[in-house]
């Protein structure tokens, strides 16, 4: 076992290349180097909340790209692929004097962990320098850094750690679904000057631990927030990037937590995404997330559990909701209300499918309405599995019908936000109610029309007292907008007959109370 292990960031050029190198089975008197590598994961402390650097499990650095090198000039001499245990293996011609690279990078599916605060350079483990004039074998660990009381050491460990969570998120699909997914390249942001700070990433203020629409941004700052460790958090963020590039999201993001009436969109991505991380760490599932001095504070809960408290708020609004109904129709844990499993494969096809090309938005009603088209033997158990997820009379979802949520009738306090999705046809007007005062990620300062289309060209117009902004949408797809600071808006689009066009209403009233906008549609 070497210990004597830097952590480099490698740039876009790469070593030159050196002739010579194989990974087959080598002649008797040529050099051959082979190791097992391995990175440092800490574990979460349940009961005192944060990690514990008591529990420190080894674990395989799996599908990783390896470089031997020449030590006396950083040529490359030969290039493998570490396997599902972590060992790699390499038979060359040449120099005895060597050392290995390894690289938070791999290629089946292609992603690299690199460090937003140095020009995005790969993460690179690099051995020490070693004498191979006969068989050897060379065993690295990526280790944490910790020395009992701060990271003191270079923090080995964490870019590959945040490596094989996307891997086993991706590897997951890869193995189990069909028709398997086509993973475009990603990268992942991790630094240890990466903080919840906004300004510029390059000086690692992101904000937070972030899907940002091309990249993942993972938070490292130590005794501030740490996620390298946070596995869950770390496929929740991937799960963003499945959806950008895989599924569907018409999700703007934003603020969101327990107990909040969301953007049913918002509900929606954020609760598939927590449900995802349980699925594909199944049988953890446990979402942990720690932080603070010493990385000793932070949350947890358990996915499995459902909450149907009052404090939660359940219903299609509800991200708690969202993440219990997925991960209760992936699971096989019968309870008296669940007896759905469709497994993996089951939610991915609905995800591909019906979510994916709804006309309607991307929440918890396309989603349902697809598992039933698709397990029709089923509806009656998927409908007892979301009727489960309720309190009181406004806080609930009734058995779903469509992708459009009708016969909805749960309002979570807010008699505006019904029906779901309002129909309006050409030369109609409705007025709908919105509530002031409140983040624009919540249901609230959200209202959405159904338009069909005609044929040509429609124009829809609002009139408010407060800012509204108008979005027009077919299949999730924006095709105008319109977001002056100002009530008065119009979107114009050209349509087809028969298409089920979305018009989002988005509000930023700031006085506190309901409000009201009208809307009207003309050709």
């Amino acid at each position: 076992m070497l210990g004597a292990l830097s952590l480099v960031g490698c740039g876009r050029d790469e070593p030159a290349v050196k002739p010579g190198g194989t990974t087959g089975d080598p002649p008797s008197d040529r050099p051959r180097l082979a190791g097992t590598l391995l990175y440092e994961s800490v574990a979460y402390d349940y009961e005192a909340d944060g990690l514990d650097y008591s529990k420190v499990d080894q674990k395989p650095i799996r599908g990783a790209r390896v470089a031997l090198l020449d030590a006396a000039n950083d040529a490359l001499i030969a290039e493998t692929t570490s396997d599902a245990m972590g060992a790699y293996a390499f038979d060359w011609e040449g120099t005895t004097q060597v050392k290995v690279w390894v690289y938070a990078e791999t290629k089946e599916p292609s992603i690299l962990v690199v460090d937003n605060t140095a020009s995005d350079a790969t993460y690179v483990m690099e051995s020490g320098e070693v004498v191979v004039d006969e068989p050897r074998s060379l065993d690295l660990v990526a280790t944490t850094g910790w020395t009992g009381v701060s990271y003191g050491n270079p923090r080995l460990a964490a870019p590959f750690s945040v490596l094989d969570a996307a891997y086993t998120a991706a590897r997951r699909f890869l193995d189990e679904t069909t028709p398997p997914p086509v993973f475009p390249k990603l990268e992942i942001n991790w630094s240890v000057e990466n903080r919840p700070e906004d300004g510029l990433v390059g000086l690692g203020q992101i904000g937070t631990s972030h899907w940002d629409g091309n990249e993942i941004y993972v938070l490292g700052k130590e005794n501030v927030d740490t996620d390298e460790f946070d596995t869950h958090v770390l496929v929740h963020e991937w799960g963003h990037s499945f959806e950008e590039h895989i599924t569907r999201s018409d999700s703007w993001g934003g603020s969101h937590g327990y107990g909040d009436v969301l953007d049913p969109r918002l509900a929606f991505s954020e609760g598939f995404c927590n449900a995802l991380s349980a699925m594909i760490l199944d049988p953890d599932t446990i979402y942990s997330d720690a932080m603070g001095a010493g990385q000793k504070d932070g949350f947890w809960e358990d996915i499995e559990e459902n909450d149907t408290s009052q404090s939660a708020k359940p219903g299609w609004y509800s991200e708690t909701t969202v993440q219990n109904v997925v991960f209760d129709a992936y699971d096989g844990n019968a309870e008296a209300f669940d007896n759905v499993e469709v497994k993996l494969q089951g939610v991915y096809a609905v995800m591909i499918g019906d979510l994916k090309s709804t006309p309607a938005m991307t929440t918890l009603f396309p989603f349902v309405a697809g598992l039933k088209g698709a397990h029709p033997d089923a509806a009656t158990a998927i409908d007892a599995l979301v009727g489960h997820h309720g309190s009181g009379s406004s806080f609930g979802i009734d058995p779903v019908a469509d992708a459009w949520g009708t016969g909805e009738t749960h309002t979570a306090g807010d008699p505006g936000a019904l029906p779901v999705f309002v129909p309006l046809a050409v030369n109609e007007s409705v007025k709908l109610t919105l509530i002031g005062g409140i983040d624009p990620a919540l249901l609230g300062q959200n209202r959405f029309l159904r338009v069909k289309g005609t044929g040509g060209t429609l124009k829809v117009s609002s009139s408010a007292t407060s800012d509204v902004d108008l979005y027009v949408y077919l299949r999730g797809k924006e095709l105008d907008s319109a977001a002056s600071e100002s009530g008065e808006e119009t979107v114009s689009f050209a349509t087809t007959v028969g298409e089920d066009y979305v018009v989002n209403v988005q509000g930023y009233g700031e006085f506190s109370g309901p409000y009201e906008v009208t809307i009207e549609v003309l050709p």
